[in-house]
This record gives structure tokens, sequence and C-alpha cells, in this order.
């Protein structure tokens, strides 16, 4: 894009030239202690003139070319952007001329202004441009000068650091000077009144600790009453409240050692309902969990006082018979399974088109047939529930007969 303004006239020429006060403002001698004020779309040309030239220039046109009236800070870097816009292989010169414009232009402002990186990039930039072109020593010498302007601006910015942290200091100072003599007051205020308050800061005292005891003993019973209910919950099937499978293991080890010990009669059984999905899949899982509370409560009924029954899965039962042969086991097993039979699918049919009858297969093996362990003993137990299953279901099947 050609350029149509006056004052890029000078690029057309190769000449490493100077800017002077023919080409700009009048420039004072003495350098200003004034910080000049830099517009935001100067500010921002300049930051896109280093990412994007091509934009960059376009947007430099715009500015030029709505007659605005810009300070020397500005016209400083809207040479700057120029160089930057310049800044391509064969154009050093241009770079050169324009940054060579701007530096003319640092003894009307301030040191403060011109050492910020805003400005002193100048020289890093005719640093980078004169390495470009072989010329060593000024771009060592531009170079020195950039850092020594950036450490200077490290050193005012320090300086402003300190002279705020000393300001916050001071306010603090003052703050805690009046607070202290607002404590003071407060102290005296209080020792007056403290030997008045004694006497009901006891009464006090000994109110709130009846109150705490009070209170700690009620937590303490409440406590009680939940850790009581938590171990009962923990060993009891929520449904059913039958006891649970952890329930079932723990109590199983103690059976199976005394048993063995006592040399005493021992049998398990496995109880499993007959199509369980088939019941969930026509009828819901509201019937299903009907369907195993009825259950739960038709084998318990059939249980002895001193037999053990729990939920150990979904829709699988299982219970521990103690002083009961593999034949007793039978005649309970056989027991339970009739009354579900009978009695669990009354409540579960929802019309006449969804009949769904209830049926449970059954495994049973004895302490004779298997003395390794009680795990054992309840896998021996499964096995023969299976072999039921296997035979059409609603069946009771021992161990010792799915072995022979």
């Amino acid at each position: 894009m050609l350029f149509s303004f006056q004052v890029f006239a000078d690029e057309a020429s190769n000449s490493q030239q100077v800017f002077t006060s023919a080409d700009s403002p009048q420039i004072s001698l003495a350098q200003s202690t004034k910080v000049m004020v830099i517009s935001g779309a100067v500010f921002s040309l300049k930051t896109l003139s280093e990412h994007d030239k091509s934009a960059a220039q376009i947007q430099l046109l715009e500015i030029q070319s709505s007659g605005v009236t810009f300070n020397i800070a500005e016209q400083y870097l809207l040479n700057v952007i120029r160089a930057n816009i310049s800044n391509t292989e064969g154009q050093e010169h241009k770079v050169i001329n324009w940054l060579n414009k701007a530096i003319s232009l640092e003894p009307s402002l301030a040191k403060k202004q011109l050492d910020s990186p805003l400005f002193a990039d100048a020289y890093l930039l005719l640093s980078t441009v004169y390495q470009r072109q072989g010329q060593d020593k000024l771009a060592f010498d531009n170079k020195k000068k950039y850092i020594k302007k950036y450490f200077s601006h490290l050193k005012q910015q320090k300086e402003l650091r300190v002279k705020r942290l000393n300001e916050i200091y001071n306010i603090e100072k003052k703050h805690e000077e009046n607070e202290l003599l607002a404590q003071n007051n407060e102290i005296k205020q209080y020792a007056l009144s403290r030997a008045e308050s004694d006497r009901t800061q006891q009464h006090i005292h000994i109110a709130i600790f009846i109150i705490a005891v009070s209170v700690f003993f009620l937590l303490l019973v409440r406590q009680f009453k939940i850790r009581r209910a938590l171990k009962l919950l923990a060993k009891t099937d929520s449904l059913t409240q039958l006891p649970n499978r952890r329930s079932f293991f723990s109590c199983g080890d103690t059976y199976m050692s005394k048993a063995l010990s006592s040399d005493k009669e021992l049998s398990i059984l496995m109880l499993d309902i007959d199509d369980f999905k088939t019941i969930n899949d026509n009828l819901g899982h509201d019937a299903g969990d009907s369907v195993i509370c009825n259950v739960a409560t038709l084998a318990a009924e059939t249980m002895r006082s001193r037999d053990f029954f729990a939920r150990i899965g979904g829709e699988e039962f299982a219970a521990i018979l103690p002083d009961a042969t593999i034949e007793q086991a039978r005649s309970i097993a056989e027991h339970i399974r009739e009354k579900i039979q009978d009695n669990a699918s009354a409540n579960i049919s929802d019309n006449e088109n969804h009949k769904q009858t209830v049926t449970v297969s059954i495994g049973i093996a004895s302490i004779r047939d298997v003395k390794k362990d009680f795990d054992s003993l309840l896998h021996a137990a499964d096995l023969a529930m299976y072999q039921a299953k296997i035979k059409g279901c609603n069946q009771v099947y021992s161990f010792t007969k799915a072995e022979k």
C-alpha cells in the first residue's frame, strides 16, 4: 500500500538521516519534567505494529487522516510505529530514519517517560537493525543505551514502590496509633466496670458449665443410640429386615467351628427365587421387592428358633441349621418350598393377564459331607441349588445327591 502523506516522503531515500527541527514542532533545549499523556489509539497501534504490520499500516493512515493533533510523546511513538511497519528485509534505512526522528524528540520529553519500555524499545529496535546491517559498534552502543534506560526504569519503579509503601506504612501507623488510643480508653472503661461484673460473670460461667454438661450428656446418649442403630443396620438387610450377607458369614464361621469342635450336625440351606428376572420384567421392580419380602417372611416363619436365616443377595437367601442332619434339613427345605409355592404369589398379580407363580429352588449341604471350612460348605449348598435349577426349578436338591 502506498502512502500519500508528506511525512513518508523521505522513505524513498536510502540515506540514514536524522530528524531536524524543520520537520517537527519547536523542540525545547531543556528536557521536560512533565509526563505527557498517550492516547489509547496510539498505544494500541504501537502494540499492533509489533505483531501485524499490514493492519497497523491501515490504522496509521486512518489516524493521520482524522486530523487529530498529537503531542510530542505521541509523535515519538508514531515514528516508532512507522519504524516497526518498515522493519522488513532491505528496508533497514527507513527504520533507522524513523527511529532517529523519534530520538530527536527526546529533549522535549521527561526522562521518566523516556526510560519506560514503551519509549526505550526504540533503542532496542535500532540495535537490532544495526546488527542486521553488520554495524556492530552502533548496535552495541544502542543496546547499551537501551539497557541503561531499562535499569533506570526499574530504579524508578522501585523508588515509586518504596514511596507507596512508606505512605501505606505511615497511614497504617497513624491508624494503629489511633486504635491504640481507643484501646487504652476501652481498657480504662473495662477496668472500672470489671469489679461490678465479676460476680455476674461467675454466675454465667456456672450456668454455661451446667448447660454444657447437660448437652454433652444428651449428645453422648444420642451417639450411643446412633451407634447401636448403625451396628444393627450394618448387620440387617434394609428390604427384608433379615440378617445380611456380612452378618451371615460372620455367624457362619462361628457355627462351623462350634460344630466341628463338638462333632455335632450342621447343615446349610441355599434358596433362590425362580425366574425372578421375569417377575421384574413383567410386573416391575416394586412387585419384585414384594416377592422378596413375601419369600423372606414365609421362609423365616418355617425356620426353627435356633436357625439363622439371612438374605445374602438380590433374590438369594441362606440358612444355617445347627444340629440338623441332611434329612432334617431337607424336610425343612421342602416345607419352605411348598409354603412359598402356595402363598408367595398371592399379592403380586395386578390383573388376570399377568399371573405369576412364585417358586424357589433350594440346595442343601451337610457338615458330614464338607468339613473344610464354612465357605466350602456354603459353596456345596450353592452347587446343589444350581442342580435344582437345572432339574427344572421348584425343587430341593442335596449336595450328596449332586455328587452321586
